[in-house]
């Protein structure tokens, strides 16, 4: 529970902190980035701490790229 609200004390220093500089400066490109990668970072790690079963990217690698190796080989067979 207390990492929770580490995760979420961390966004809100985040917002608090950068997102009115980035505003001020009008560094709109910047601030879509920086919201886009603090809420997935926060979504991921708030995941984590509630004990979620998160997937492993790694395995989404290997079924996008599974065919590939298959039909190379069958090439050089």
């Amino acid at each position: 529970m207390w990492l929770f609200v580490g995760v979420a004390g961390t966004l809100a220093w985040t917002i608090l902190k950068e997102f009115p500089r980035l505003w001020r400066e009008r560094n709109h490109k910047e601030l879509w980035t920086l919201a886009l990668i603090t809420l997935t970072v926060t979504a991921l790690c708030s995941a984590k701490s509630l004990n979620l079963e998160l997937p492993n990217p790694l395995d989404w690698i290997a079924a996008a790229l599974g065919p590939y190796p298959r039909a190379v080989y069958s090439i050089f067979k």
